[in-house]
C-alpha cells in the first residue's frame, strides 16, 4: 500500500491535529498482515509517537511503564480480537481504535468494548480524521486533580486513598486498584478478566477471574455497606461483569436492572 499525499502534506491539517494531542504515545497490538506503514504515520501526523507490539502481555507491560492516549488494536483473528478488545478495555481510561480485515468484524469488536473500527483498507486520511474525533470525544472520568469522584465516594489516585461520605475506608492494595479500574470506567461493565489484568497486568482464564473477582468485590461491597438497603456503588450485571453506578438513583424501567445480581 502506498502512502497517500494527503495524509503526510497537508500541513494545516497536521497543526491542528497536534494542537490537540502534542507529542504523545499510541499503543498499537497489531498483526503485520493488517497493520500497514500508511497508517502508522497517520498516527505520526496527529503528533503520536507510535510504539507497536505483537502480544498482549506486551501491551500490559508498555502500559504499565507509561501511559498512552490511545489504543490501537489491528488483528487478523476476529475471536481474539473481539476478546482482547474486553481485556483491554480495562487496562487503561483512554480510547481505542480498532482496524480489523474484513468489515464483517468489525460489529463483534464494538461491542466487545471499541470506541471506533475501520477496515485495513480505509484510506489513511480518512483514519486520521476518525482517530482526530476519537480524541475529541475522549473525556477522562470526574476528577478533582488526582481525584476520581463518583457521588460520595472519592478516590485520591496520588494519595492512594479512599472515602465514602467522608470517611476514610480501609482498603487493601488490590482492592483500591479494582476500584480505581471501576471509577474510571464507572458506568460501563468490566468483565473480570479485563479488572485482573488491569490490576495485575497477568490475562488470567475465565473461570480463575472470575472466582478471585467475586472474593474481591464481596470484601469491596461489604466495606462499602453495598448490602445495605438503598442504591449500591458496585452492581453485578450477571454474564457481563461489574460495573460502579455513578447515577444517584436507577431510572424507572432501565432495561439493565433485570440482568443485576443481588450477591
Amino acid at each position: 500500500m502506498s502512502a497517500i499525499p494527503s495524509v503526510t502534506k497537508q500541513s494545516a491539517n497536521v497543526d491542528t491535529a497536534r494542537s490537540i494531542v502534542a507529542t504523545k504515545t499510541a499503543y498499537v497490538l497489531a498483526d503485520a498482515e493488517v497493520w500497514s506503514q500508511t497508517l502508522s504515520d497517520a498516527l505520526e501526523t496527529l503528533g503520536l509517537e507510535v510504539s507497536a507490539c505483537s502480544e498482549l502481555h506486551q501491551l500490559f507491560e508498555l502500559a504499565r511503564e507509561r501511559s498512552a492516549q490511545l489504543l490501537v488494536l489491528a488483528q487478523r483473528n476476529a475471536a481474539f480480537a473481539a476478546r482482547a478488545c474486553r481485556v483491554i478495555r480495562g487496562l487503561q481510561d483512554v480510547p481505542m481504535m480498532i482496524v480489523m480485515a474484513r468489515e464483517s468484524d468489525l460489529i463483534p469488536v464494538l461491542d466487545a468494548g471499541g470506541d471506533d473500527a475501520v477496515v485495513a483498507r480505509v484510506d489513511p486520511a480518512v483514519f486520521a480524521a476518525r482517530v482526530r474525533a476519537l480524541l475529541r470525544r475522549a473525556r477522562p472520568a470526574s476528577r478533582s486533580g488526582g481525584e476520581l469522584i463518583i457521588r460520595d465516594l472519592v478516590l485520591d489516585l496520588e494519595k492512594y486513598q479512599v472515602t465514602l461520605n467522608g470517611d476514610p475506608l480501609p482498603l487493601t492494595p488490590t482492592e483500591f486498584r479494582l476500584l480505581a479500574v471501576l471509577a474510571q470506567q464507572a458506568g460501563r461493565v468490566v468483565d473480570p478478566r479485563a479488572l485482573l489484568s488491569a490490576v495485575h497486568h497477568h490475562d488470567y482464564g475465565e473461570r480463575d477471574a472470575q472466582n478471585l473477582v467475586k472474593v474481591h468485590i464481596a470484601n469491596l461491597r461489604r466495606k462499602l455497606n453495598d448490602y445495605q438497603p438503598g442504591n449500591h456503588y458496585i452492581l453485578c450485571v450477571r454474564g457481563f461483569g461489574y460495573m460502579l453506578e455513578r447515577r444517584s438513583y436507577i431510572r424507572e424501567n432501565d432495561p439493565l436492572t433485570s440482568l443485576i445480581d443481588g450477591e
